[in-house]
C-alpha cells in the first residue's frame, strides 16, 4: 500500500517537471508554486494535498494519469520507480492495471539526461552537517596518514 508520504513524495516529483493535479468537480488544474520551503513541502503543495483528500472536492488526479489520489492511498496501490524515467509511478498490487502508465509517457522531453532530475525537499541542517562530518573525516585520515608516515621515516 502507498503511504502518505509516497503519494506526496509522488506528487512532488511530477509537479516539479509542470505536471498539474486535475480536481475533476471544478475543472480547475492546479500546479503548486513552489513545491518546497526549505526542508518542508510549501503552504501551496500543502493546499494541493488538502483539496486532493478532501471528499468535497470530488476526484482528484494527476494530469495524464487515470489513478485519484484517493485510489492511490488504497491497500491495492503501492509507488514504484518506472523502468523508463525511474521516476515514480502508481502499481496496482491486485487485479488488473486500467491503464496505467508513467506520467511521463505525454512528455516529450523525458526523460533527459542533460537535466537535473527532480528531487525531494532537502533538509539544509542535515545537509550542511554532513558536509561538515565528512570535511572532518577526511581532515582526520590525512593527518593519520601523514602522522603514520612520519613515524615510519623515524
Amino acid at each position: 500500500m502507498a503511504s502518505e508520504t509516497q503519494v506526496k513524495e509522488y506528487l512532488a516529483y511530477w509537479f516539479q517537471l509542470g505536471k498539474k493535479l486535475v480536481v475533476e468537480k471544478s475543472g480547475k488544474s492546479l500546479l503548486p508554486d513552489p513545491i518546497f520551503n526549505g526542508d518542508r513541502y510549501s503552504q501551496d503543495f500543502e493546499n494541493c494535498w488538502k483539496l486532493c483528500v478532501s471528499p468535497e472536492s470530488g476526484d482528484c488526479y494527476l494530469e495524464g494519469t487515470s489513478q485519484t489520489i484517493r485510489q492511490l492511498l488504497e491497500p491495492q496501490w503501492d509507488i514504484d520507480p518506472c523502468a523508463r524515467c525511474q521516476m515514480p509511478v502508481p502499481v496496482l498490487l491486485h487485479g488488473t492495471p486500467s491503464c496505467a502508465t508513467c506520467p511521463c509517457h505525454d512528455l516529450p522531453f523525458w526523460p533527459d539526461d542533460e537535466l537535473p532530475k527532480p528531487r525531494l525537499r532537502v533538509n539544509t541542517q542535515v545537509s550542511l552537517r554532513e558536509i561538515c562530518r565528512r570535511i572532518v573525516t577526511t581532515e582526520d585520515s590525512r593527518s593519520s596518514s601523514t602522522h603514520s608516515r612520519s613515524n615510519l621515516n623515524s
